[in-house]
């Protein structure tokens, strides 16, 4: 008996220290993810690639632009641009030397910018000294020429209530479509089935009718229309490839950042991650070098080019940034933006850039090195999980086990950098964890006034206007659908 009792008590206390190690095993274990990151630059060789200074979104007269197209391209020139995608309001460019089709009633709209002026493109010569490099500048330091970007444009043109712009790129579609309110899906499905690329624009300005964002800052966005543009970005995969963020001087767009970020937690569960880009939607001179991308590409081609933004390997700056806060954190501390536009500062080329990226898989770190900065902040789900200031040496880590992250890190990271003279967004680091699998997460589809409109005009235009030869003066006059062909009448607006 005696025998069986001390057999009994040994086994327990040997059970009991098992148990302690299994539950500290356990917790250590949860801590200590083995992430797997997918970066988005790893392709990029940091020692013979370059870094070529881009603009997504601008308008010359064409359109409601202040400038023409020779003083446009020339101004692009001097401050630097390697690639210029020029997106009038429903107008493709089809080459700085070509006449582009306008659309006179949105030139009319805006006359006290467009002056309703004849359209003069460049001259062959002129316009192969742009590309060749060799075109005179007193302030250009690039000794490379330009990219024109083909078929650009802005679509939805003339959307009621609000703007709901989306820019498009390579690809014939949308010359003088006026869209419809709220109907992003309808022209981001044509540029698609054209064989383009689209990327929405300053969302906020739709998001929030009025243009006021400023009392939203640090408030996710409606679930509506997260649902909306995460759904589009699905549906469109590969196409539509992503958003602005951050737009001219950020008045509108402030808040773009938070629905980004909430658009990302839908998306990336489902296999699709949306890059981010900030452009200067430039309208007049000032406005030209307000905010860019930087394409990281082996050579200046238009190939590489459209690589560079299907993969997401560009960087997105801005010279302003309008109070967005997470986590209680303004996005720029100590930012003087009134600073950098009276002094003219963001014509300068001095503004926070990335200069190389490592990614340490075994150790789970994310190393960046760059220009120009002296703060970095990562955020992951809509929150800021760290913020290092006061950085001399170019150079930031970000530990993804790190104990004193403010949150923990989750589906991805993306970072910032920023310095005097602006910020530096990066593409999101998608954060995979070994052995797991991500759940699918639910997108439904958004039906509203959006969708009755579309509805509505197509039967309206079906049954009023597609053979209606007032209707085709007014495309012609108005439209500038010239010539008139079967084809382009009966399209719906």
């Amino acid at each position: 008996m005696l025998k069986k009792l001390t057999a009994i008590l040994l086994a327990a206390l040997m059970i009991f220290p098992v148990a302690g190690v299994s539950a500290s095993a356990e917790e250590t274990a949860a801590a200590e993810k083995n992430f797997v990151i997918e970066d988005p630059y790893k392709r990029v060789d940091w020692d013979q690639w370059s870094a070529y200074k881009t603009q997504l979104h601008c308008h010359t007269t064409a359109s409601d632009g202040f400038l023409p197209v020779h003083e446009f391209v020339q101004k692009h020139y001097d401050l630097n641009f390697d690639i210029v995608a020029l997106t009038d309001h429903g107008t493709l460019n089809k080459g700085w030397n070509v006449a582009p089709e306008t659309v006179p009633l949105m030139r009319y709209i805006k006359k006290e910018r467009t002056k309703m002026a004849d359209i003069i493109p460049l001259t062959d010569e002129e316009y192969q000294a742009y590309l060749n490099g060799t075109a005179a500048s007193e302030t250009r330091t690039h000794t490379n020429g330009m990219l024109d970007v083909p078929l650009g444009i802005e679509l939805n043109m003339a959307t009621p209530f609000a703007d709901c712009h989306l820019t498009g790129y390579f690809a014939n579609y949308g010359q003088g479509l006026a869209g419809v309110f709220g109907d992003y899906e309808t022209p981001s499905k044509g540029v698609m089935e054209a064989g383009g690329i689209s990327m929405l624009s300053h969302v906020g300005e739709y998001v929030y009718v009025d243009k006021d964002s400023e009392k939203h800052v640090g408030k996710p966005i409606d679930e509506y229309y997260v649902n909306k543009f995460a759904r589009l970005f699905l549906d469109c995969k590969g196409s539509s490839l992503g958003m602005g963020i951050n737009s001219a001087t950020d008045a509108h767009t402030r808040c773009d950042r938070i629905l980004y970020d909430q658009i990302l937690q839908k998306t990336i569960p489902n296999g699709v991650v949306p890059w981010c880009n900030t452009f200067a939607d430039s309208h007049d001179e000032p406005a030209i070098n307000d905010a860019y991308t930087m394409s990281l590409m082996p050579s200046l081609t238009m190939e590489n080019f459209r690589t560079c933004l299907e993969k997401g390997e560009f960087f997105s700056i801005s010279h302003y940034s309008n109070g967005v806060e997470l986590n209680g954190m303004p996005e720029m501390p100590g930012f003087d933006e009134q600073k950098v536009y009276d002094t003219k500062s963001y014509l300068l080329d001095n503004t926070p850039m990335v200069t190389r990226v490592t990614v340490d898989q075994d150790n789970d770190t994310i190393t960046i090195e760059g220009t120009n900065f002296d703060e970095i902040t990562w955020v992951s789900d809509c929150n800021v999980i760290r913020r290092e200031s006061n950085i001399t040496s170019g150079k930031a880590t970000l530990d993804l086990h790190a104990s004193d992250l403010l949150d923990e890190p989750n589906l991805y990271v993306r970072f910032y950098i920023t310095g005097d003279n602006g910020i530096c967004y990066s593409q999101p680091f998608v954060l995979n964890v070994k052995g797991e699998t991500f759940e699918p997460v639910e997108v439904p589809e958004t039906h509203d006034i959006s969708t009755f409109l579309r509805g509505l005009v197509t039967v309206v235009d079906l049954v009023f206007f597609r053979f209606n030869p007032l209707i085709w003066i007014f495309k012609y006059f108005g439209l500038g659908y010239n010539p008139i062909t079967f084809d382009r009448l009966i399209n719906p607006f």
